[in-house]
């Protein structure tokens, strides 16, 4: 039986993420206080279907709990659950749309109930009843004879008739949470004994974009390969690697075109589908551009909003592409080649979490600008002026170089391309000039990284450290060509990096 079915809920605490609705007919059930009609509304896979049955069952059943809850042991309730009882009505409007099944509906529901108390008729996706159906439904709901109950549900509720509407009690289902669904998703995992990454399941709740059906097909789809991980998940439906996609937003933030184009084609080499991964970066841009909205950088929040909007564009543009690629190829260029400008190497505090949403931009380069000065000091609230950094030794510069060269990551390879390094007494000290670069390399997986690479090209073991300090060039700026504007120019440490790799720009 598919995970579904099988794990539908029986009772209305069962049903997940749906407390005001559960709790209004726990109120009603117990009060004996229930409206002739209701009508729910809602996404697909929310709970409709579900919660009507269970009403259904809790209005008839013979031992109710306290909370109005069906007992779900007595006879009715067993024959509800088993699709036997008569007075359960259940209509699916999608195939029986039309006037001659309203006229049945309408002679029959004078006849008192053959077993329970009570008639229930459920009518699943009502929308999808003809204007003349309506009509005939329509006198049923003015005057219903006092053994008969309607629960009408529909994915589409703007497509009932008003006069319908005004007769019903409606209830709205949201979608569900995606830290619901995937609660929901590792009880169900675990009791199934399937092996399973937190990471995972939380990557298809996000996917199931609120509905549990959706949810637990997926989460059953993916269990016949043994164990659910991200890898799976990612490669069965198609998905993009989240540090894919935050390394091209990073890239695109700082107007690193090569890398952003580099990322495309290697997708396309991996058969990605190119419309979920536009859809997981403009996702990802929505949560930066929410960001500054809530900090209240507007000016940041519109830059962010220029790239939405070309990757929207380019989201249409995907559709009907007669080269797959190239809708999203043209955005990455429109927007690294536009005067939106990046930021510098002073930018606010941020925590790893906030990583690329904690990006600043600059103040635009006027034509008729005179020289850049120097950078001042960056300091921290509460905390003394950030020392500067210092110069780099031979080894830890033939050192940088080699391990350059072995970075496969391109976030960290551009954050450390833009850091200061030394060595002293067995360790390898990073000096990075913003708190956004220290996020990138700060962290246990690129520590460990750095760690190994370093060794090897020191010949010998060395720990790292990574210190917050003044770069004085801000090497993040790109290169601009702009008729007389100071540039500054790039340190001798990233010019020997950039010679090493044939002059492009990591």
């Amino acid at each position: 039986m598919s995970f579904y079915r099988k794990y539908r809920p029986q009772k209305l605490s069962e049903i997940v993420d749906q407390n005001h609705i559960t709790q209004t007919f726990h109120n009603a059930l117990r009060k004996h206080a229930l409206n002739h009609a209701y009508l729910f509304a809602g996404p697909r896979g929310t709970g409709k279907t579900s919660a009507a049955r269970i009403i259904a069952r809790a209005i008839n059943c013979l031992n109710p709990a306290e909370d109005g809850e069906p007992c779900n042991e007595c006879e009715i309730c067993k024959d509800a659950l088993a699709g036997r009882l008569v007075d359960l009505i259940e209509i699916d409007a999608a195939s029986n749309r039309g006037i001659d099944e309203m006229r049945d509906l309408k002679e029959k529901i004078n006849f008192t109930p053959s077993r329970a108390k009570f008639k229930i008729y459920v009518i699943d996706e009502v929308h999808m009843l003809t204007k003349e159906a309506f009509n005939a439904l329509l006198k049923t709901l003015e005057e219903p004879p006092a053994h008969a109950y309607f629960i009408l549900a529909t994915t589409e509720a703007h497509k009932v008739p008003e006069t319908i509407l005004s007769r019903c009690q409606r209830f709205d289902f949201h979608r569900i949470s995606t830290e619901a669904i995937a609660k929901h998703l590792e009880d169900i995992a675990t009791r199934e004994e399937i092996k399973f990454e937190a990471a995972a399941l939380q990557l298809i709740a996000k996917q199931s974009l609120g509905g549990m059906r959706d949810a637990l097909g997926m989460l059953e789809q993916l269990s016949s390969s043994g164990e659910v991980t991200s890898a799976i998940v990612a490669e069965n439906l198609g998905l993009t690697r989240p540090a894919a996609v935050e390394d091209f937003v990073f890239a695109l933030l700082f107007h690193k075109m090569p890398e952003a184009l580099e990322t495309i084609i290697n997708l396309v080499g991996e058969g990605v589908n190119l419309l979920q991964f536009n859809k997981a970066i403009l996702s990802r841009l929505r949560e930066i551009m929410l960001e500054k909205v809530s900090q209240n950088k507007i000016g940041e929040a519109k830059n962010v909003l220029t790239i939405i909007e070309e990757f929207t564009r380019a989201g249409d543009g995907l559709k009907n592409a007669v080269i797959p690629q190239l809708p999203l190829e043209m955005a990455v260029i429109a927007v690294c080649a536009s005067d939106v400008e990046i930021p510098k190497a002073s930018t606010p505090s941020v925590t790893p979490k906030a990583m690329v949403a904690s990006i600043a931009p600059a103040e635009k380069i006027s034509p008729a600008a005179s020289p850049a000065p120097a950078p001042t000091p960056v300091e921290k609230v509460d905390t003394p002026a950030i020392p500067k950094a210092s110069q780099p030794t031979e080894d830890a510069k033939q050192a940088l170089l080699t391990v350059l060269g072995k970075i496969k990551k391109p976030a960290l390879k551009m954050a450390l391309r833009e850091s200061s390094i030394l060595t002293a007494n067995g360790e390898v000290v990073i000096g990075v000039g913003s708190d956004f670069l220290l996020a990138k390399i700060d962290n246990a997986e690129s520590l460990g990284e750095l760690a190994i690479l370093f060794s090897e090209a020191l010949g010998k073991p060395v720990g790292i450290k990574v210190k917050r300090v003044e770069i004085e060039i801000a090497s993040t700026t790109p290169e601009v060509s702009k008729p007389q504007a100071s540039i500054p120019k790039k340190s001798s440490l990233a010019q020997e990096a950039e010679n090493l790799f044939d002059g492009d720009d990591y």
